[in-house]
């Protein structure tokens, strides 16, 4: 699979719309809000909500800072630093095993399924888990991919030592593939392949596939707080959920609007790369068949139970996963401002 086909449509969103000035707050709640990572475009919907008053109307004064990854920002949001971040939820199971005192659930599922994968350049034919037998791979030590590995390397009859790891920094891993020194990287496909043509490889040359193409299907990145912090403030929370979601419905329809506004936030972001990132993450993560059937956050408990426990596994941490202990739809607003509108499922289908 690669990303060429996604310039296209990243070309056509390129023409971005003037940001409208957003509502100001004054006698709101005050909510310290952290980003999973650096600004992209996966952080558009919450530029929106934000510009747009959509938090304001809920009484919600939102301040939001980047990201340093999804383990820091879990751990951030449970010591009480921030009160609410968007954040990987697979990290949950090993955190509050470690960590029950200071539980931290999920209120909002935004990627339905996983990017995660396998990124290399076309050349290396790594079009699925059976084509990195006998092949190099860069990646850092105990993250997430790595320790998922065996998991999908046993789903698929793959003797999982059959791959060699080159464990480095997270800032080298992409180097070693685009000069040859490995023949693949795990990561996030939304963000490494996108970070191969940033750093000059064709956009035709960049391929990827992902995890859950092969079995190993966890509900990924969302909305997350203390449990007690939701119990505390449960209208807090229900009014910063009911604003993201406007704003994530707003993106899905016009990522343009979205797009102008990380620009703005973060003036040296690449406005063809990140509408193309995008894209990407709609088609991978957040517009997947069951969003468009069934609205965003309906999570499937059987699903979500299955998945987890193979994390647990992964992990080798020793727990049998309730969807109760990790993630509460009682936040969400009404099914119907979730539904996925007609224009964005005819776009979606082109």
């Amino acid at each position: 699979m690669t990303i060429a086909r996604l310039f296209g449509v990243a070309l056509a969103s390129a023409a971005f719309a003037l940001p409208t000035v957003g509502a100001q707050a004054q006698d709101k709640t005050d909510v310290r809000f952290v980003l999973d990572w650096a600004w992209q475009a996966m952080h558009g919907p919450f530029l929106i909500a934000l510009e747009k008053g959509y938090y304001s109307d809920e009484g919600l004064n939102v301040t939001i800072d980047r990201g340093f990854g999804s383990g820091d920002t879990i751990n951030k949001v449970a010591s009480g630093a921030y009160d609410i971040g968007f954040a990987e939820g697979t990290g949950l199971f090993k955190f509050n095993k470690e960590n029950p005192d200071d539980a931290v659930i999920s209120v909002l599922i935004i990627n339905d399924q996983s990017p995660t994968g396998a990124i290399s350049l076309k050349e290396s034919g790594i079009n699925s888990p059976a084509d990195l037998v006998g092949k190099k791979i860069s990646a850092t030590q105990n993250e997430a991919t790595v320790l998922a590995w065996p998991v999908v390397a046993g789903l698929n009859n793959i003797d999982p030592a059959s791959v060699e790891f080159m464990f480095v920094e997270p800032n080298l891993r992409d180097s070693l593939v685009i000069q040859g020194a490995a023949d693949a990287t795990f990561g996030f496909a939304t963000t490494t392949a996108l970070n191969f043509v940033l750093a000059g490889v064709d956009k035709d040359d960049v391929n990827y596939f992902t995890l859950a193409q092969f079995g190993l299907n966890p509900y990924s990145s969302g909305i997350i707080v203390r449990k007690d912090f939701a119990e505390a403030n449960p209208e807090v929370v229900k009014g910063f959920v009911a604003a993201t979601v406007k704003g994530l419905q707003d993106m899905l329809a016009d990522p343009a609007e979205g797009l102008a506004l990380l620009k703005k936030r973060e003036p040296l972001v690449d406005e063809t790369v990140e509408a193309a990132r995008w894209e990407l993450a709609q088609e991978l993560s957040i517009l997947t068949p069951s969003v468009i059937e069934r609205g965003i956050s309906e999570v499937d408990p059987a699903r979500f139970e299955t998945a987890a426990k193979q994390i647990a596994t992964a992990y080798g941490i020793d727990v049998d996963p309730k969807i109760g202990d990790y993630y509460d739809a009682s936040f969400l607003p009404p099914a119907e401002a979730r539904a996925i509108s007609d224009d964005v499922k005819a776009k979606a289908a082109k």
